[in-house]
């Protein structure tokens, strides 16, 4: 069988490395940050994940899935800040709604997950940072770029591997500042996986046959429609000298 289509074997007792290491890189960014950036934030977000590829062609709410992730971020200055986060996420999809003659007789479904780090820019049109602004919202964007390592099951009750990919997110949302410490977001973002193997639908498949394998020039995309809430940590600064 193709790389593409490993067997999945795994120890579902333990966490899998790929997400140790990401929870390792999250706590060490966090530890680093806390001790010497002025301002940074953590926080956590929960939302859906999306997907279109060779079996869903158009978007379909019907597909959603849950996803979350912790996050660590930078403040650059008052418009850039990094941001390092690391997740979990599901995927699922089905010819319910046949898109060709060839994709009718397929009848093919799947379902997954994956494990994902991301490395990413924001860009805050809006300095809502500034208390004395009275400016508590922005409209901002996100991009950058990430890896992921996931794992699926599709309807015949095969089991594959896409292997550890790299990911392209963009996107865009909205920020609110309910005090000097908390913020809440929401953002929404397209993310090109670089894979077409996701749904276990290419025509390197074995089981897919007489051109039911879609379209080999494009890849599977992801998108995530997501809120979050994160928490600001300001370092205290000690007086220097003597008091008297």
């Amino acid at each position: 069988m193709l790389s593409s289509l490993r067997a999945y074997h795994t120890d579902k007792t333990v966490l899998p490395k790929f997400l140790k290491k990401s929870f390792l890189i999250a706590a060490f960014l966090l530890s680093t940050f806390s001790a010497k950036a002025q301002d940074s934030e953590v926080g956590f977000e929960l939302g859906a994940y999306n997907y279109l590829g060779d079996v869903a062609r158009t978007y379909d709410f019907g597909n959603s899935t849950l996803g979350a992730q912790f996050f660590v971020k930078k403040h650059l200055n008052n418009g850039f800040n990094t941001r390092i986060s690391a997740g979990y996420g599901k995927l699922k999809g089905v010819d319910s709604e046949a898109f060709d003659v060839f994709s009718a007789n397929r009848k093919a479904s799947f379902k997954g997950r994956f494990f994902n780090v991301d490395f990413l820019w924001e860009y805050n049109f809006l300095d809502y940072r500034d208390e004395k602004l009275q400016q508590f919202w922005t409209p901002y964007i996100l991009f950058g770029l990430g890896a992921y390592k996931y794992t699926g099951e599709d309807g015949s009750g095969t089991s594959y591997d896409s292997g550890l990919n790299l990911k392209l997110p963009i996107g865009i949302g909205l920020k609110y500042r309910i005090d000097r410490r908390w913020t809440l977001a929401a953002s929404t973002s397209a993310i090109k996986t670089n894979s077409d193997t996701l749904d276990n639908v290419s025509v390197d498949t074995p089981s897919i046959k007489d051109y039911r394998g879609g379209n080999p020039n494009d890849d599977d995309w992801m998108f995530f429609t997501s809120i979050s809430i994160s928490y600001t940590l300001y370092k205290i600064v000690c007086p220097q000298g003597k008091f008297r």
